[in-house]
């Protein structure tokens, strides 16, 4: 069951990221100064703010403030960005697009670079800097951070100050669709974006299985250091591919190195801990085997609250397979009641599909 339940949350939540990811939705708040908005919060604090308008169509691409990291893999041949022969351009600011018809427009018109030149350097006197621009499926945006003392109200004195450089944009963008049309879609940024989903997707899945997952609970892992070396190794593999497919599919593109690091950090965890996951599910469901009895001793219990005061209950069992460690299990609160400190209790271990020996059953005598 929990099997298959991973399998459909690996999928769900890799569908969900790539739609995200591609669609690029976000439902704006506000509109002021013909300008949409939404301000960006974690527990109530605004973090940042998106604003935008609608664009062409079929634009498609991202700029952002250049690094030293994207400097450093464009010098060992693993990402190639487009350059305008604007120095002051090229060297502060990086192009996510592999559209060639955006680069001969960014080149030829410097109507087109100045207006990302004042939006991306726009702060004061609103408290707030421009992270990034994007455009993608018929809007454009900026992605603002927030600096010391900004309020929400300054929003509409950002919009004001913005709303020139954006409508010269649209502009820009809206003159070279026409004459170029579907060419200004970008020919990697399905597969960048399903790369992206897989990664994140799994990242969330992840996350929602160690969630579910608790240590200690029945059934469980007798010893999970077997199952996690065994799932590192896994993971280590299947990162490889996935770095290899970027690369095959990808190029010597843009974004390739955007996609190459999101893969190594936050791919990795997810693919580590749906990995183990898994794994320690097939082990458990997929066993047939017959449990062997063991007797062993309870050597104390205990109880504890949890972050929102909910008690729990705990076990601590002799190790019946040798005299070292002993075991903590989770229980409820009527087989809590049932154990008796150095009393005796009965336990079924099972050899486990996969090799990793598990515990099915641990009760009273």
């Amino acid at each position: 069951m929990w099997f298959l339940f991973g399998l459909v949350t690996i999928t769900l939540c890799v569908g969900y990221e790539f739609w995200r990811r591609h669609m690029s939705l976000w439902k704006a708040e506000g509109r002021a100064h013909g300008i949409e908005y939404k301000h960006q919060r974690i527990k109530g604090t605004i973090t940042g703010a998106l604003v935008g308008v609608g664009c062409a169509q079929h634009p498609n691409f991202s700029v952002k403030r250049q690094t030293g990291i994207d400097n450093f893999f464009k010098r060992m041949g693993v990402s190639n960005e487009f350059e305008t022969g604007d120095q002051g351009f090229d060297d502060s600011y990086y192009l996510i697009t592999d559209n060639n018809a955006l680069h001969h427009a960014l080149t030829a018109s410097p109507k087109f670079r100045a207006a990302i030149k004042r939006i991306m350097e726009y702060k004061l006197p609103a408290r707030l800097g421009t992270r990034a621009i994007h455009c993608r499926n018929g809007r454009v945006w900026a992605e603002l951070k927030i600096e010391a003392l900004y309020r929400e109200e300054n929003i509409e004195s950002t919009l004001k100050s913005l709303s020139e450089d954006i409508e010269v944009l649209v502009a820009a963008i809206g003159d070279v669709a026409q004459v170029s049309g579907s060419r200004w879609a970008d020919p990697f940024v399905i597969k960048a974006a399903l790369l992206l989903a897989v990664s994140s997707g799994l990242a969330i899945n992840g996350c929602i299985q160690l969630f579910r997952l608790k240590i200690g609970d029945l059934p469980f892992a007798l010893d999970y250091k077997l199952i996690v070396v065994d799932a590192l190794i896994y993971s280590v593999v299947v990162i490889l591919v996935f770095a290899v497919i970027a690369i095959y599919w990808l190029g010597r593109g843009a974004r390739t190195h955007i996609v190459l690091i999101e893969l190594m950090t936050i791919g990795a965890f997810g693919i580590f801990l749906s990995i183990a996951t898994e794994m320690r599910d097939i082990n458990i469901e997929m066993d047939t085997s017959s449990p062997q009895t063991f007797k062993a001793q309870v050597e104390r219990k205990y109880t504890s609250k949890g972050r929102r005061g909910r008690t729990k209950y705990h076990v601590v069992v002799e190790n019946w397979n040798c005299d070292c460690d002993s075991y903590k299990l989770r229980v409820s609160e009527y087989e809590y009641r049932n154990f008796s400190e150095q009393g005796r209790v009965q336990v079924l271990q099972n050899t486990g599909y996969l090799g990793y020996p598990w515990i099915s059953e641990v009760k009273p005598l």
